[in-house]
């Protein structure tokens, strides 16, 4: 230490460090003086006998002044803290290493924090001289460490507010924290206090695969993703879209994992229902198809020309086009009797006139009902439209049904009055083949199409549940 007193100060110094001046060492001064580090060296009265540049930036003092004033001189903030450290290592002579200060420069508002070390000086008597100090500036470091932890709240309340189960594991997998929907979910505590291996809560059948794709990500540091079913605490185990990712520092080295567990049970249910809902429109496409098909080829079988033919082969996909309409309306769960008729009859603008009498209790018909049930409505009332009682001003047609709560059958009955006096048909139609055979045998009915003078008479009945 250099043993010239600065020239404002009066002080004496020790007699032992008289000879050893940074003066007369110019390299060690030198290192002294470039140190990474703040260093100083403290008499026993806590008074700077040296300096170097790097520990002035504690207060903002140059060197100079530093030299013969105490602590509570330079630095008042930290005297409290730096004295009883001194005493403390005078009274004992052991170091005092590790300890943080921190302190804020007169020139400026914000804190910054030094990790400091004390060491004894001896004379050639073993007397303590006084006290080297070593100040390491981790004020960047206690500022990530902050920053660190304030993220790690906002992460960790993010992951509570979120439907997904996460949990975060130190590099060898072992799990140190998990979110609140996990243990709702699992039951089981995870972390300190709690199993470390998410693991424990996969599906037997499937964890030994769980297993083993999981080690080699641990091995390789790569990413995990598989659709596992985890057990829940109430003992059923549900599909779960897993995905674990690792988190690597600078050096590209993993130091965390972070898991997640998706519930994808209502995907599951969706997707089952998509493949259900496909199938079934492939069934009542093929049902439908063939219905147009037999159209088709009993209303060429009936027309007399082109002409005819297409008239009455649109006005029947008309009719269909109606059912369709009206299953559609219910998501194909079928439709009532009454929309059905409605519907059906609709074309010929008599239901408001009185001339179409309707009346039954609500009933709902399958779609396969709806469907042949509306192709013989639409040739009774086309029959009645043209050759019927609907073709004349007094003509009339009463629609009635109920249900037989004993055997479940749904009886309905199309009665006409007031038309032109009817003749028993010399040809069976297509109308015909529809009512009495098509429509019978697809609802595995049975019915009775009848032809007085005093108009055309059907009754049917069916299972309603069919």
């Amino acid at each position: 230490m250099p043993n010239d007193a600065h020239p404002h100060v009066k002080m004496d110094r020790p007699a032992s460090l008289a000879g050893w001046p940074f003066a007369q060492q110019p390299a060690l001064r030198l290192i002294y003086d470039t140190a990474p580090v703040g260093l100083a060296f403290l008499s026993p009265d806590c008074r700077y006998l040296h300096i170097n540049q790097r520990l002035t930036e504690i207060c903002g003092i140059s060197v100079e002044e530093h030299l013969g004033r105490t602590v509570r001189e330079c630095v008042p903030g930290l005297a409290d803290s730096v004295e009883a450290i001194v005493a403390s290592i005078m009274t004992t002579g052991a170091p005092v290493t590790g300890v943080e200060v921190t302190g804020q420069r007169p020139d400026q508002g914000e804190d910054r924090t030094w990790l400091t070390y004390w060491h004894p000086l001896r004379g050639p008597d073993g007397n303590i001289l006084g006290v080297n100090v070593a100040a390491e500036e981790i004020t960047e470091q206690k500022r990530a460490e902050a920053a660190l932890r304030t993220s790690e709240r906002q992460f960790h309340t993010l992951a509570d507010s979120i439907p997904q189960l996460v949990w975060m594991a130190n590099a060898d997998g072992r799990i140190f924290w998990a979110n609140s929907q996990w243990y709702d979910y699992t039951g089981v505590p995870m972390g300190d206090g709690g199993v470390q291996d998410w693991l424990t809560v996969v599906a037997p059948s499937s964890r030994a695969d769980a297993g083993h794709r999981w080690a080699e990500s641990l091995r390789l540091g790569t990413p995990l993703e598989m659709e596992l079913s985890l057990l829940g605490r109430d003992g059923q185990c549900r599909p779960f879209l897993t995905r674990v990712i690792p988190l690597r520092d600078t050096t590209s080295t993993v130091y965390r994992w972070i898991g997640t567990h998706i519930d994808i049970s209502e995907q599951k249910r969706r997707e089952e229902q998509v493949r259900l809902i496909v199938s079934e429109l492939s069934h009542r496409t093929k049902n439908l198809l063939a219905v147009v098909v037999a159209i088709a080829k009993q209303t060429a079988q009936y027309a007399i020309d082109v002409k005819q033919y297409r008239a009455c082969f649109v006005e029947r996909l008309q009719a269909l086009e109606h059912c369709h309409d009206l299953l559609v309306k219910d998501n194909w769960h079928g439709a009532t009797l009454q929309d059905l008729v409605t519907v059906q009859m609709s074309p010929f603008d008599e239901l408001n006139s009185d001339r179409i009498d309707v009346a039954g209790p609500s009933v709902v018909l399958k779609p396969h009902a709806v469907q042949y049930l509306g192709l013989a409505l639409h040739e009774l009332a086309t029959n009645a439209s043209k050759h019927g009682a609907l073709s004349v001003p007094d003509g009339k047609v009463v629609i009635r049904w109920a249900v037989d709560d004993h055997d479940n059958r749904i009886r309905f009955s199309w009665r006409e009055t007031g038309g032109p006096i009817v003749v028993q048909p010399e040809r069976k139609g297509f109308g015909r083949l529809v009512i009495e055979e098509i429509v019978a045998r697809a609802l595995n009915g049975s019915g009775s199409l009848e032809f007085p003078a005093s108009g055309v008479s059907w009754t049917f009945e069916f299972p309603q549940r069919e």
